[in-house]
């Protein structure tokens, strides 16, 4: 998949009030309140969040990188008829010029790993479907290739 930008993305630290938008062409600047000690960013784009969590906050200055916003996994019409009613309830429609296209499952994602800032796939992270967010350690993003 090629990458996007992800303009109006939506990002913020878990403890601080303060939420920035990613530009056109998806890059942010977010204030680092000056404290030091460990926080979670969050990113929220089209219904989907990401929490990095265990950044460290003692220079005053973070450079996330360049990464893959995951996505629902895409579904065809034929495999949407066959999920039980419940399932269905997590599905939304794709549409492109008024015809169905298909539907994404919002409690399952198009990947079983993430592409943040690596060219390494990282598979470990948790996927909470009820929230709709992936939490992932700062640890294994910052260090990778």
């Amino acid at each position: 998949m090629d990458s996007l930008s992800l303009p109006g993305a939506e990002i913020k630290f878990k403890q601080s009030d303060k939420i920035v938008s990613a530009d056109f062409d998806g890059n942010f600047s977010l204030p680092i309140e000056s404290k030091t000690g460990n926080d979670n960013l969050i990113i929220l784009y089209a219904g989907l969040s990401i929490e990095i969590k265990n950044i460290e906050l003692s220079n005053g200055k973070l450079n996330i990188g360049e990464f893959e916003m995951p996505y629902f996994k895409d579904i065809s019409i034929t495999e949407f008829e066959q999920l039980s009613e419940l399932e269905k309830k997590n599905c939304l429609p794709t549409y492109c010029w008024g015809q169905l296209l298909g539907y994404l499952r919002t409690d399952k994602l198009g990947n079983e790993y993430l592409t943040l800032n690596c060219k390494e796939k990282i598979t470990e992270f948790e996927f909470d479907p009820t929230t709709k967010t992936i939490v992932v350690d700062w640890n294994l993003i910052k260090d990778c290739k």
